[in-house]
């Protein structure tokens, strides 16, 4: 069996600091550095998107990560036929740099965009490195536009490019078929992944009693995504039998979803019970969700949902507080109703509120099930863990190549 040394991920979203995706890589290339499996990130998106670091390269928990040395133009029609081209010539050279002082064994590449997977493909098979194709979604226009599938012409060229990848990993199943109608390839499924290491500061616990309880939601304001109005008309069913609760939403969103949130908090006479807390520090979200009496998430049922695993479910169920969330895609094939987690009919806000009002007159049990929910994610879905089964995945992948 052929060791694997030296990982490359390359993505098309911010790093370190960025939501889901940016923590799911965080999370599995940790699991490669306990492997002693060194990690490089090429990091193909402006520069400008990356908020709290100064540095077009750096290093985080062991990975290290470059962006292209360009600062991109504010001026889309400049961007497109001029800093694309440069940035990728920058993106590039880094990657064979770092490949001749240490030959890459494998390289991830994180991104569905045809035009990213049409640059990077070739590059990679002149120099003869094996490629993975790594998603947690369905591709545009279904993640984006909500459609049920992609258009003809994307399905081809899929069929094209998707032949030249050495393996996939997928966040469920039902994208693992998905995407290998194009190609059949080894798959490895990794439905959730969490750094449990951020969770073990038991001085992020704060036991004043003069702080108010609150129910938190932490995520992506995108109500196509996350339908956070659900949980908002929910909390207004049992805001006058829990007065000491309020409600926390933490994130961003566009100008249009922002608005449509802030209304509906107005419309129901929320303004002092629910607050928007915006975007927050990435070092910060332990403390916050460890202190929450609730956390909340809420997803419609859409074919994007179908293909999704919510990546924050990990943290809610590391942070050992009792979590609601709503039976959609492949959720209850990994965790069960009041078992580890409570589940919730979707784009129902009466059966949301009914089984908040459960766990709310029934905390003893339901601190139990958030107990049970802590020790099965870090029995099975940790960093440590799942990274050595896709270690092994690569290793058995090497094997047969």
């Amino acid at each position: 069996m052929d060791k694997v040394n030296h990982i490359g991920i390359i993505c098309g979203y911010p790093f370190p600091s960025g939501m889901a995706a940016t923590n799911r890589i965080i999370s599995y290339s940790k699991g490669f550095i306990e492997n002693d499996i060194s990690v490089d990130i090429f990091v193909f998106c402006p520069f400008e998107r990356l908020q709290n670091v100064n540095n077009i390269q750096g290093e985080i928990s062991g990975v290290n990560y470059y962006y292209p040395n360009w600062r991109w133009s504010k001026n889309k029609f400049t961007r497109v036929l001029f800093d694309r081209l440069i940035a990728l010539f920058y993106t590039f050279r880094r990657i064979n740099l770092e490949h001749k002082k240490r030959k890459f064994d494998f390289i991830f590449i994180s991104n569905d965009f045809i035009y990213i997977l049409f640059l990077f493909l070739p590059f990679l098979k002149i120099k003869r490195i094996k490629t993975i194709f790594i998603t947690d979604e369905y591709p545009t226009p279904i993640r984006i536009y909500l459609k049920n599938n992609i258009p003809k012409w994307k399905s081809i060229t899929y069929n094209i490019i998707f032949k030249y990848f050495t393996a996939m990993v997928f966040m469920t199943e039902n994208l693992s078929r998905f995407f290998n109608n194009f190609a059949q390839k080894p798959s490895f499924i990794m439905s959730t992944i969490t750094d449990t290491s951020r969770f073990d500061n038991k001085s992020d616990t704060i036991s004043d009693k003069s702080i108010r309880k609150y129910i938190c939601y932490m995520g992506n304001l995108e109500l196509s995504k996350d339908n956070v109005d659900n949980i908002i008309r929910a909390f207004e069913k049992i805001k006058d039998f829990h007065t000491e609760i309020d409600l926390y939403i933490y994130g961003e969103s566009s100008i249009k979803d922002m608005n449509f949130i802030k209304n509906l908090i107005v419309n129901l006479s929320l303004e002092t019970r629910v607050i928007l807390k915006g975007r927050i520090d990435f070092n910060e979200v332990p403390k916050i969700l460890k202190n929450a009496y609730i956390l909340v998430s809420s997803q419609p049922k859409t074919k994007r949902a179908e293909g999704g695993f919510p990546t924050k479910l990990g943290e809610y169920m590391a942070s050992n507080v009792p979590t609601l969330i709503t039976d959609v895609g492949e959720i209850t094939k990994y965790v069960k109703d009041q078992e580890n987690v409570f589940i919730c009919e979707a784009e129902n806000d009466f059966k949301y509120a009914e089984k908040l009002n459960f766990i709310i007159n029934n905390y003893d049990f339901a601190k139990k099930v958030a107990l049970q929910g802590k020790i099965f994610l870090y029995e099975n879905y940790d960093y440590k863990s799942v990274g050595k089964k896709l270690v092994d995945f690569l290793y058995s992948v090497n094997q047969i190549d």
